[in-house]
C-alpha cells in the first residue's frame, strides 16, 4: 500500500509552528541568538499581523490576536480537544498535541471553524530533565493512548493492530515545559483552564512550573492515577493522587473535584486559592 499523504498546506502549518517553537528552546539554552519569536499556527496571517506581543525583550513570545483575552490551554487532546467557548469571543484554546497528524487534523479542522481563537503546537510537554526531543509511543485507537512512555507488558490496547498504525508504532517529537509555555504567553492573557491528559506525566509537567507561573492559572484539570501500572514510567515520573494534593496545596490551589476512579485513572480539578 502506498504511504498516504497530506496535503502540503497542513504539512507546513503544523511543522513550521514545531520548528519555531524548538527554536524559543534554543533560544533559553543560549544555542541561538535571542530574537522575536512567533509560534503560533493560527488561519488567518492578518491576525498575526495585528498580534499583540508584551512578553520581556528577547523572550520568546506566542502571537495571539489582540481579541484573545484569555486562553485555555489543552495538553494532550487528541481528536477531542477543548473549543472556544461560543458564547466568549476574547477567550481562545491552545492545543498542545504530540502527535503530528493529530495536530494536523486539528489545524484543519478545529482551528479553521474558530478562526483566530484556536492554535496548535505540535510538541510534547513533560519535566526539565525531558526537553529536547524523545521517541513518542503510538497506542491504542487514533492513538488516545499514546505517551512518552512505552506500554507494560499484556495492555491489549498497546498490541500490534490497536491503532498504533504509522511506521513502528513510534514518532520523534520536541519536548518542551510547561513553564517555558507559561512563559512564552503574554502577561495580559490570562488562563482561566488548564487541561492534561498525557497518560502518566501529567504531575511531571505541572511540576515544571513554579508557583509564580502557575498561579496565573484559574483551574486544573488532570488525568491522575491510584496505582495505575500501564506505562513504563521514567525513574521521577509518578502521577498519583497522593503526590498532587500536597504539590498542588504548596503551589496555592485545592482539590474541588476528586477524581472518579476507571481502573486507576480519574480527571481531578484543583481550583486556585485566592488572587493570582
Amino acid at each position: 500500500m502506498g504511504t498516504p499523504w497530506l496535503p502540503y498546506s497542513r504539512i507546513i502549518g503544523v511543522v513550521a509552528a514545531t520548528a519555531s517553537f524548538v527554536l524559543g528552546v534554543l533560544v533559553s539554552n543560549h544555542l541561538v541568538a535571542p530574537a522575536s519569536i512567533q509560534t503560533i499556527a493560527s488561519t488567518s496571517p492578518a491576525a498575526a499581523a495585528d498580534s499583540v506581543t508584551d512578553a520581556p525583550d528577547g523572550a520568546g513570545v506566542l502571537s495571539f490576536p489582540p481579541s484573545v483575552r484569555r486562553l485555555q490551554i489543552n495538553v494532550g487532546p487528541n481528536y477531542d480537544p477543548l473549543t472556544p467557548p461560543e458564547d466568549d469571543p476574547s477567550t481562545g484554546v491552545l492545543a498542545v498535541e504530540a502527535q503530528l497528524h493529530v495536530a494536523s487534523d486539528l489545524r484543519e479542522r478545529v482551528a479553521r471553524a474558530h478562526p483566530d481563537r484556536f492554535f496548535v503546537i505540535s510538541a510534547a510537554l513533560a519535566g526539565e530533565a525531558h526537553v529536547g526531543f524523545q521517541s513518542f509511543h503510538m497506542y491504542n485507537n487514533g492513538g488516545v493512548s499514546s505517551s512518552l512512555a512505552s506500554a507494560t507488558a499484556n495492555q491489549s490496547w498497546a498490541e500490534a493492530g490497536s491503532g498504533a498504525r504509522i511506521g513502528r508504532g513510534v514518532e520523534f517529537v520536541p519536548v518542551l515545559t510547561l513553564g517555558r509555555l507559561l512563559k512564552a504567553i503574554p502577561p495580559h492573557v490570562t488562563i482561566p483552564l488548564l487541561k492534561t491528559d498525557t497518560q502518566g506525566f501529567d504531575f511531571t509537567i505541572i511540576k515544571s512550573a513554579d508557583r509564580a507561573a502557575l498561579r496565573r492559572v484559574d483551574r486544573v484539570m488532570a488525568e491522575v492515577y491510584q496505582n495505575s501500572t500501564y506505562y513504563n514510567l521514567p525513574d521521577g515520573v509518578v502521577n498519583d493522587l497522593s503526590e498532587w494534593v500536597p504539590h498542588m496545596e504548596r503551589m496555592g490551589f485545592q482539590l474541588t473535584v476528586p477524581p472518579h476512579w476507571n481502573s486507576g485513572e480519574g480527571d481531578a480539578h484543583f481550583d486556585r486559592i485566592g488572587d493570582p
